[in-house]
């Protein structure tokens, strides 16, 4: 399986604006969120590192934090995360702001722990701070409240919703939910993994080899391909099947970016390339 690193990158070209300015596919604005998407891009080819400045930069708000766009004038966590992701895969991560961790921190130690969120924002969080090398300055009783909330958002069938009480799990909620007890060092134990395993393998189990969100979806996904094989390989298990890579791979545009539809994205061409990239690696699928 060979990855499309020359069209890769011709479509990676024809997305920036300008420097460090990347449009995501039917946007008009550049933002935090396609720089990130195109720095991952630009590592997984093993390409020249993109440069994230200057934009940024004019993303940058008080207390180290980011914003999504140049415009908007609040900071996200997401946001957040995205420019410490972008500046460490381009080899700046000497320009992350010092203040950075403790804006991210103070965004979860509030009265009442954790604070307000959904498994994907406190995962936003917990993998930002992992880049910095910064997990180990969360107190323990911080540390405890989220490791408390993720375990409260499992669902009986082995899968994660984004909050707790909510019924239904899905991939993505699933991927960092799996993904955040590891990194706060507090992974699934054998039990919880194989029960947690076989639900993402059950979503991989369609016509195509693309899993689907959810139990009751009948859709395949690009994205819940990706989130339901990035969970697996956290868990050290496989729950794809033989067919995800031709499955991928049939959704390779002419422009040289992946997509589930018409146009290629950023955010699937990203999905589909990590995908590929790993599975040269990974073991076989179950050939289910």
């Amino acid at each position: 399986m060979l990855l499309p690193a020359s069209a890769m990158l011709r479509f990676l070209t024809s997305r920036q604006k300008g420097p460090g300015e990347y449009l995501e596919t039917g946007e008009d604005e550049p933002t935090m969120e396609a720089l990130r998407w195109a720095a991952e891009i630009s590592s997984i080819l093993s390409a020249e590192p993109l440069t994230p400045a200057p934009f940024v930069d004019q993303c940058r708000r008080a207390g180290g934090a980011f914003a999504m766009t140049a415009a908007d004038p609040e900071p996200s966590r997401a946001a957040g995360y995205y420019a410490v992701r972008a500046l460490v895969l381009s080899g700046a991560r000497a320009a992350i702001p010092e203040q950075l961790p403790r804006w991210f921190i103070s965004e979860l130690a509030t009265p009442g722990l954790p604070a307000t969120s959904d498994i994907d924002e406190m995962f936003y969080v917990v993998r930002a701070l992992e880049q910095m090398g910064a997990v180990g300055l969360l107190a323990p009783e911080v540390l405890g409240s989220l490791v408390d909330f993720i375990q409260a958002c499992r669902v009986a069938d082995g899968g994660y919703a984004g909050v707790p009480g909510r019924p239904a799990a899905d991939t993505e909620h699933t991927y960092c939910a799996v993904c955040s007890l590891s990194l706060l060092g507090h992974p699934l134990g054998a039990s919880d993994s194989r029960v947690t395993a076989a639900w993402l393998r059950s979503r991989f189990v369609t016509p195509s080899g693309l899993a689907t969100l959810t139990a009751a979806d009948d859709t395949p996904m690009l994205a819940a391909s990706y989130w339901g094989f990035r969970a697996g390989e956290v868990l050290d298990a496989i729950v794809w099947t033989d067919r995800l890579g031709p499955a991928v791979q049939s959704l390779a545009k002419p422009d040289g970016g992946f997509g589930a539809t018409t146009h290629a994205t950023l955010w699937e061409s990203y999905c589909g390339l990590r995908v590929m990239s790993r599975l040269l690696s990974a073991p076989r699928g179950s050939g289910l």
